[in-house]
């Protein structure tokens, strides 16, 4: 994985170099193993380097083919390189100088034109000049598996893996976007389109676009689907088998040291189990909590003796050091994203990468295979929101949302009833994209100033909402494709925003389009046959099968969080909450009402409410405002 910026001026003046070296600057740490640029007339490219395949210098970038005529700058992994490096040569007649993926970027755009992206197995964010036709590529993986941020007028066109690396180049100014705020807040992320600042948008998922001097063109090459017909147990365990073997063994070719990240659940075990059974011996490493409803190092080491594997244990919370991790956490953010398993992520790809440079990842199983909790939640829902009224459901919510008081313990009874209850009352006929929301809305009502009090009573899931209104029978397979394309982002921006800190490759097999492809013709029935089976039924059928203990194939999902309350009330993170939070809330005026976060604050610090979740997206974009983000240090 790498870092990738660049400037296009579509009204002729020349790429200032001084900028484009800003941008790259502003990236290092997503490629700390060399840099490079490349600037003629009106454009400027440039590249940091994480060096995984091919250490030599016929890796760098940006790479031009022997023509000259394409330039590329590039972030990702190709898996099926090699046989498309062999159909370039065979049927075009192409010779290739090095052995690193990157080469078969600016061959196959010559060869096949945009339809390369089709063609590609892995995940990439790519920049792209054609110098004849004097257009700019930007294209993004099917599923948004690596960042790419761009910036466009008329007379200017910027891109970058990361927003810093857009404002690096003094062009363009990070300004918040009260619309985007709104879905910010409610969902932690702001989707996958726009991010938290004005006219700085996203390349949506398995999309292309292209730039030339006067127009812009958008092309979308993949995205999930949702296709089901295969309903027998055996033969979707045989093929998920298969398959997912098929990728972990794609997905092994490095020429760095490769580890495993290892939790207790299902996705993370079944590429560990693979491994052992392929005869690999790759390192695991887990999180460990103090609060043991969050802890999983348990079954971990049950998994790691199970694939006959090393484990490693590290700490998920740092303790003193937390506030200064979670100022490094916000400035790789950003400042736009708020998933609260950042924290423990970030301290756990910090100490992987001190023996590691590539990961594998189970991240993808819940949005694919029906993992989470919330899916039961949805099919009850469907039932309930003919029978309870919206008003009822939504007293009901915030009476039990008041009760949770000072219980710190993972998701409390009460807690659950007021996630449901709220969402029965605010969703209306689609709840289902109201179960995570972190902000509710009558808080939002509380909070907002005069800069969003036109927003707080309107819906923040409008992306969500067109994806979960796909036409299909079952209402799980809106709610499977309406998380794969909205939900899943808060995940990958965790996972890319907090590997990429460190220098760290993050590899995610279950999201390989192989294995996407595959879950999507699976019916509901094996994956979530609530109220009869367990969520991701097919995986844990298939994780019983290599070898994984009973007790651990059939356990309750817990998931990788941070006991944020904690933390905030009484832990590392208080000193910073004071400030933020208190002290100098001001910052969020006019958005949001300073006064109003105080009063959230004090009452979460007392315990008289649990305001955590909803404290999280505030404190992370405060943290952001007030100028605290930093990058921890960086090690010789």
């Amino acid at each position: 994985m790498c870092g990738v910026a660049g400037i296009f001026h579509r009204d002729g003046r020349a790429a200032d170099p001084r900028a484009v070296a800003a941008m790259s600057a502003a990236l290092v740490h997503r490629g700390p193993d060399g840099e490079g640029s490349w600037l003629e007339g009106p454009v400027g490219l440039a590249h940091r380097r994480l060096a995984i395949r091919d250490l030599s210098d016929g890796g760098h970038q940006p790479m031009l083919d022997a023509s000259g005529r394409i330039v590329v700058t590039y972030n990702g992994e190709i898996y099926n390189d090699r046989e498309l490096r062999s159909e370039l040569e065979r049927s075009f007649g192409f010779r290739f100088r090095s052995s690193c993926d990157t080469e078969i970027l600016p061959y196959a755009y010559l060869a096949w034109g945009e339809a390369m992206f089709e063609r590609l197995e892995g995940f990439f964010a790519i920049g792209l000049w054609d110098r004849r036709e004097r257009r700019l590529i930007l294209a993004r993986d099917g599923i948004g598996i690596k960042p790419l941020h761009y910036f466009e007028s008329d007379g200017s066109v910027l891109f970058a893996s990361e927003i810093k690396g857009i404002t690096a180049s003094g062009e363009v100014a990070a300004r918040i976007d009260p619309v985007a705020l709104h879905t910010y807040l409610a969902a932690g992320h702001t989707g996958t389109r726009q991010s938290l600042f004005q006219d700085i948008k996203q390349v949506p998922s398995g999309t292309a676009i292209v730039f030339t001097e006067r127009e812009r063109t958008e092309r979308r090459f993949w995205r999930p689907v949702r296709a089901p017909e295969i309903d027998d147990l055996d033969e979707a365990v045989v093929r998920l088998q298969s398959t997912i073997e098929t990728v972990v063994k794609s997905q092994m070719v490095s020429d760095v040291p490769l580890a495993v990240l290892q939790s207790g659940g299902i996705d993370s075990s079944l590429i560990s189990l693979t491994l052992g059974r392929l005869g690999l011996k790759p390192p695991l490493f887990t999180a460990g909590f103090s609060e043991k409803s969050h802890d999983e190092t348990s079954v971990a080491r049950q998994i790691a003796a199970a694939a006959g594997l090393p484990l490693n244990v590290i700490d998920g919370e740092a303790g003193e050091g937390a506030e200064a991790a979670l100022r490094a956490v916000v400035y790789h953010f950003d400042g736009q994203c708020a998933d609260t398993g950042a924290l423990g992520f970030y301290h756990l790809a910090g100490a992987v990468r001190r023996h590691s440079t590539v990961v594998l990842s189970g991240d993808g199983g819940d949005e694919f295979f029906a993992g989470y909790e919330t899916y039961a939640a949805t099919m009850m829902a469907e039932g309930a929101r003919h029978l309870v009224p919206r008003r009822v459901a939504g007293l009901t919510g915030r009476l039990a949302y008041a009760s949770v008081r000072g219980n710190e313990k993972r998701l409390p009874a009460a807690a659950q009833l007021a996630r449901f209850a709220l969402g029965l009352g605010d969703g209306g006929s689609s709840p289902h994209l109201q179960w995570r929301r972190l902000v509710p809305r009558f808080l939002a009502e509380r909070i907002y100033d005069r800069g969003m009090a036109d927003l707080a009573s309107t819906d923040p899931f409008a992306e969500y909402a067109e994806y979960y209104a796909e036409p299909h029978e079952k209402v799980l397979d809106r709610a499977l494709i309406a998380d794969q394309r909205f939900h899943l982002q808060s995940v990958l921006t965790k996972v890319d925003a907090m590997s990429m800190a460190h220098g760290l490759e993050v590899r995610v097999p279950i999201l390989d389009r192989r294995v996407m492809d595959l879950a999507g013709r699976l019916d509901v029935s094996l994956l979530n046959p609530w109220p009869k089976g367990a969520p991701k039924y097919v995986l844990r059928k298939l994780a019983e099968r290599l070898g994984m203990p009973a007790e651990a194939a059939w356990s309750r999902k817990r998931g990788f969080n941070v006991p944020i309350a904690q933390l905030m009330r009484r832990g590392g993170l208080r000193p910073i909450c004071e400030r933020v939070l208190d002290r100098e809330a001001d910052v969020f005026a006019p958005l949001m009402k300073p006064d109003a976060i105080r009063q959230l604050w004090n009452a979460h610090r007392e315990a008289s409410s649990d305001n955590a979740f909803a404290l999280w997206p505030i404190l992370t974009l405060g943290i952001w405002l007030t100028g605290l983000a930093a990058p921890a240090p960086r090690q010789a």
